[in-house]
């Protein structure tokens, strides 16, 4: 039988993996789905899309339960194992296959990930920041993806509107999932302190909001790319976000020359290059072909 701790670290396996499973329904979903514009209605009525958001949740959840009592060196060396395991998902389930430059490129990005995990510094205790850091951090996040947004409306019309349009989507889903992350460590921070039931809620709500609009923006740059590239990309901008709001709102410190600085630096090397060189061939024209032989919306032969 499993002590605490071993099904604490089972519980990031699973969640993690969830996770992947959850993003390729979301992406067999928004594959069949009209090309053109993504109403939130149509993915509000698609079976495959709320059961990928159900399942996703259901690993978010389950991987913060594990993480309460796994460091977060080792959650992270875990997590950046999934990036394979969506691959091999993409590649099953969506006919996604990678070529070998890509599988180099992800095998970059896990390293890169495990490296910024192993120079990890112990979490401290959680603590309540006050409203106007947080209300700082969620106003920098937000004009960034804004900022996201518009140059992707600017440029739509380019030679290279798939990839643009691909990145810029999934750079809005990993800033926007990054103020979920910091309102879920403030949510945290406010249990242990038994604060007033409505600050509770109105913490639960926004997270829940930023989250929810952040899988929205992901499922619009599956319209244009592959799940491993929209995903990679996601994540950087989601990893970004969270160590500028940790640093911003929650003094978390970054690390210094003395505490790794040489390694994690070269560690987020590893992972701009590979997620930016995913990103590029994600929106190329093998992500034209779909399951089954059929064309997928925005591609020239999901969308």
């Amino acid at each position: 039988m499993l002590d605490a701790l071993a099904g604490r670290y089972v519980a990031i396996v699973l969640g993690t993996v969830l996770w992947d499973v959850g993003a390729i329904l979301q992406k067999r979903a928004v594959s069949r789905m009209p090309q053109g514009r993504l109403p939130v209605i149509a993915l509000l009525r698609s079976p495959g899309w709320m059961l990928g958001l159900l399942v996703t949740t259901a690993g978010w959840g389950i991987f913060v339960f594990g993480l309460d009592k796994v460091p977060i060196s080792a959650a992270r060396t875990i997590t950046a194992g999934s990036y394979v395991v969506l691959a091999v998902f993409s590649l099953i389930f969506l006919r996604e296959p990678l070529s070998l430059a890509e599988w180099l490129a992800l095998a970059g990005v896990t390293l890169g990930i495990v490296m910024l995990g192993l120079q990890e510094r112990p979490a401290a205790s959680p603590i309540v920041p006050s409203a106007d850091k947080v209300l700082i951090g969620i106003a920098c996040m937000s004009f960034l993806a804004v900022v996201a947004f518009i140059l992707r409306q600017l440029l739509k019309s380019s030679s290279r509107a798939r990839m643009v349009s691909l990145f810029a989507f999934a750079a809005l889903s990993g800033l926007l999932g990054s103020v979920g992350d910091l309102l879920t460590k403030v949510l945290l921070a406010l249990v242990q302190k038994a604060p007033a039931a409505p600050l509770l809620v109105l913490t639960a709500a926004g997270l829940i909001s930023f989250y929810v609009t952040g899988f929205y923006m992901l499922s619009r740059a599956y319209q244009f790319g592959t799940v491993v590239g929209g995903i990679v990309v996601s994540d950087f901008f989601g990893r970004v976000g969270a160590l500028f709001l940790g640093s911003l709102v929650l003094a978390e410190p970054i690390g210094g020359p003395g505490s790794g600085g040489l390694l994690r630096a070269f560690g987020f090397l590893l992972v701009l290059v590979g997620s930016l060189f995913l990103g590029r061939f994600a929106a190329g024209s093998k992500t034209g072909r779909s399951e089954g032989g059929r064309g997928r919306p925005g591609s020239s032969a999901p969308p």
